[in-house]
């Protein structure tokens, strides 16, 4: 027989006394005797075998019975005598046989000391039985650390054995994280095995420390295996509105998953949003699995609604996608953009944005003629380039229906504004038939602004063929919000952002032949790369070009070495590069679910960048011509067409445009062109370019200075802002629900309260009721009854306090988090350790609430709980 074989915790105890004294028994001695406090029984076998030793263990209720024990011993067994007799009734003959010559006490309490090495141990730990024979388990199965010649409070053994019970330190665990303790299929299975006495107790400390929400978490895990399903579940109910379907759901929830007593609502909603709170320290296997079951499960509940109140629910994250495309309102966004898959499903969220950014824009009703073509390359850049970038988003599309509809009305809508700007933009460059001198175009360009850079400054001059407004504006974007210290300069006669016009047709042998030749021309990299570098308006020192084959490194280098070099200090003044990524794109097509375009996608531009800065390059990003994308275009085919012109033939239809002039390079200098997106003269591809829309036509600028650089004379440094249109909506915020009404303190402890969440300005240090708080005498008790390293500094809790009291008694979790000193680390942590302290006797004096977003201070309960030293 072994212990587990025992049947009650007072055999247990026994034979825990037992195995404490075999290593200190004489060589001689064959007895021992325990006293009991009633008639001793024995229900387990009358054997035992303890570290290699037998044992007959004998109940003895009387003298007789004693000394019948004695004499009937075997000479190979050692007589373990449990009696209620008296010493004084066992006489001194008897006690001469017996370890130490006296009866030894098995009472759990001496045990569990002598188990644990404790120097002494607090006196309210033997009220508990259960804490008792927890620790006695618990040190028989060597799970609690050596505590000799320590002193044992009874805070600190209820910690040990929630520790070893559920792997998690209550001291420092806050109930998100109880809740993935719970979650863990081996907890779980102890949990289930421990007595009831045991369960009851544990959960008692639990729901003193951290909340009724601890409750309704642990009975949950006696029965369920899908516990944070489960919680998710529950949470997405109780946040709903309160309405008939929510009532339904709740009571279902509840009835069947609970026994009496069951949990408040309050103590459910906490435990949910705990839940929510636990789910990023979650393995990703478990979650994507226990969120797949908590959908099905709403399902069962026939409250498939409800999952919109979910931010962790996959079924949620759809619901608010929906509902923000269909409201486009601040909430709705807000709402979506606080669904955990927000960011793992950013480029619908985007289509979204996009789709209302659109709308905003049709409602400014904007004007569709273009007086001239430099006013068209103006409003491209402050304007069009931006609505091209939403519409490229929208006509992703969508899986869901309700999305997908709301997506194609805005393309619908905006597609036909865009298409008239295109037709009257075309008009306008039909009358484009030589070099203009009142704005940039391909043939001037490096003469009037990249040699005169040049002359002042080394410059690398990035060519991205085919890359649109739509695509510079992703660019420059993500290039001046990076932590990199780019800056975006233009020049200083120009209000923003300045582009070119192309050469006609808007394509490569035209338009980037003619930009890097410095004229009007037709050719091929060949002719590019002799021409280039013998310009006669270059710097003394002169410019280099490099096309797509010399960008390739080789032998583990970024960059092919020749290029790395000219990049450098000691290359010329003037380095370009053609990088053909976007323009490659359009035949191949991009295998991202995200359209937007980023350095990182343009292949060789984040290194040549970073050699940029190195050697104190200005860096300018150009094109020779944009494109247009494929969504539904029309194929007219013609003899001898491309894929966005055709010769000269037949009538012009109305999307079309005849051009002709010095700036059209094909032979019979005339061409007709494509005036829309909805046409193409050739085979069907991802996107094209050739015609004269602006989305082809329109050549952007971008120019950046590198980190710590001076913008050289006749340039500024500059921000460009998005139209007004494009940011309406603000960041971010969480809504929640309005405070409910203040409940007077008493004597009973009260429900905790409502939720809600609202931005905060932090307090002055100095605010009077932090600095009472710590200096009342209840708090000074308070806190010294914890470890000094256990909890935060007095300060701590004032500055807390000071913040709360300011705030209306609430702030965000971010803000307490600053308050506190523990910025940029886990907040809860914090809150966890001050409602120890806080919250006295269980009442609710500080609480998290949104879903662990915010905290609560109950600032009625606080005078009441540490009233002021001076009242």
């Amino acid at each position: 027989m072994t212990a587990t074989d025992t049947a009650t915790a007072g055999e247990r105890a026994i034979l825990g006394r037992i195995r404490t004294q075999l290593g200190k028994l004489a060589p001689t001695c064959r007895a021992l005797g325990i006293r009991t406090a009633e008639e001793p029984r024995w229900r387990g076998e009358p054997t035992a075998v303890i570290e290699g030793r037998r044992l007959r263990i004998a109940p003895c209720s009387s003298v007789l019975g004693v000394l019948d024990a004695l004499a009937s011993a075997a000479d190979d067994e050692i007589t373990v005598l449990l009696t209620n007799l008296a010493e004084r009734d066992l006489g001194d003959a008897v006690l001469a046989k017996l370890h130490k010559g006296r009866l030894l006490e098995a009472d759990r309490y001496t045990l569990v000391r002598d188990l644990l090495g404790a120097r002494s141990l607090d006196p309210r730990i033997s009220k508990d039985v259960w804490l008792v024979d927890a620790l006695i388990t618990l040190a028989n199965a060597e799970r609690i650390p050596s505590l000799t010649g320590t002193t044992l409070s009874r805070r600190r053994a209820v910690s040990l054995v929630v520790q070893a019970r559920l792997g998690a330190d209550p001291e420092q665990a806050d109930l998100p994280a109880l809740v993935s303790a719970f979650d863990d299929t081996l907890v779980r299975a102890e949990w289930r095995g421990l007595s009831e006495a045991e369960r009851r107790g544990l959960v008692g400390e639990l729901v003193n420390s951290h909340g009724p929400g601890v409750g309704a978490v642990a009975a949950l895990a006696e029965t369920r295996d899908d516990l944070l399903a489960e919680l998710l579940v529950i949470q997405a109910v109780t946040d709903a509105p309160e309405d008939h379907k929510r009532a339904i759901a709740t009571f279902a929830v509840v009835q069947h998953r609970f026994e009496q007593p069951r949990p408040t609502r309050s103590a459910l909603a906490e435990a949910g949003a705990a839940a929510v709170a636990s789910v990023d320290a979650a393995p990703e296997a478990r979650l994507a699995q226990q969120i797949r079951v908590a959908d099905a499960k709403l399902e069962e509940l026939s409250a498939t609604e409800l999952a919109e109140h979910s931010p962790v629910l996959g079924r949620g994250f759809t619901e608010r996608l929906a509902r923000a495309a269909q409201f486009q309102t601040k909430e709705s966004f807000a709402a979506l953009e606080g669904h955990r898959s927000a960011r793992a499903e950013r480029h619908r969220v985007e289509r979204v944005r996009a789709a209302a950014r659109l709308e905003r824009w049709l409602v400014g009703k904007p004007a569709t003629g273009v007086d001239t073509v430099a006013a068209g390359l103006s409003r491209h850049m402050a304007e069009i380039a931006w609505v091209d970038r939403a519409l490229t988003q929208v006509r992703a599309g969508d899986p869901d229906p309700r999305v997908a509809t709301v997506l194609a009305s805005a393309a619908t809508r905006a597609g036909g504004v865009r298409a008239d700007l295109d037709r009257a933009f075309a008009a306008q460059l039909a009358r484009l038939d030589r070099t203009p001198s009142s704005v940039l175009a391909v043939e001037t360009f490096l003469e009037k602004v990249v040699a005169p850079l040049g002359a002042q400054t080394r410059v690398l001059l990035v060519v991205v063929d085919g890359m649109s407004g739509a695509v510079a504006t992703d660019l420059a974007e993500e290039l001046t919000a990076r932590r990199t210290g780019w800056t975006e300069i233009v020049r200083s006669e120009s209000p923003g952002r300045e582009a070119l016009v192309a050469a006609l047709p808007t394509e490569t042998a035209y338009s980037r032949t003619s930009l890097l030749c410095a004229r009007l021309t037709t050719g091929d990299q060949a002719k590019e790369k002799a021409t280039f570098p013998g310009h006669r308006f270059w710097p003394a020192n002169g410019a280099a070009l490099f096309h797509k084959a010399a960008v390739a490194g080789a032998d583990g280098a970024d960059l092919g070495f020749d290029l790395d070099q000219a990049v450098g200090e000691e290359g010329p003044a003037v380095t370009a590069v053609v990088l053909n990524t976007v323009d490659d794109s359009l035949a191949k097509g991009r295998q991202s679910r995200d359209p937007r375009w980023r350095p990182d996608d343009v292949a060789g531009l984040s290194a040549l960048l970073t050699r940029a800065v190195g050697a104190g390059r200005i860096v300018l990003l150009v094109s020779d011509h944009g494109h247009v994308l494929e969504h539904g275009s029309v194929l007219r085919s013609a003899a001898g067409a491309s894929a966005r012109w055709r010769p000269e033939s037949g009538v012009v239809g109305a999307d079309e445009v005849l051009v002709t002039g010095e700036r059209v390079l094909t032979a019979e200098r005339r061409a007709i062109l494509a005036a829309t997106e909805e046409v193409r003269f050739g085979a069907k591809a991802h996107g094209y370019h050739g015609g004269a829309t602006l989305a082809e036509a329109v050549i952007p600028l971008v120019a950046l200075l590198p980190p710590g650089m001076e913008a050289p004379t006749g340039w500024t440094a500059t921000s460009i802002a998005p139209p007004t249109w494009w940011d309406d909506l603000p960041e971010p915020v969480v809504v929640g629900p309005p405070d409910p009404p203040r409940r007077k303190p008493g004597k009973r402890k009260p429900e905790p309260q409502g939720d809600g969440l609202f931005d905060l300005t932090p307090a002055p240090v100095a605010a009077t009721r932090g600095s009472r708080l710590v200096g009342s005498p209840t708090f000074v008790e308070a806190l010294s009854e914890l470890p000094a390293n256990r909890v935060p500094a007095a300060e701590v809790f004032r500055d807390v306090v000071d913040l709360l009291v300011a705030s209306g008694g609430r702030a965000a979790l971010t803000g307490l988090a600053s308050a506190g000193g523990v910025a940029g680390r886990n907040p809860r942590a914090l809150v966890s350790v001050l409602r120890r302290v806080l919250n006295r006797d269980g009442y609710p004096v500080l609480e998290l609430v949104d879903g662990g977003r915010a905290v609560k201070l109950d600032i009625a309960l606080l005078d009441e709980q540490f009233p002021d030293k001076r009242s």
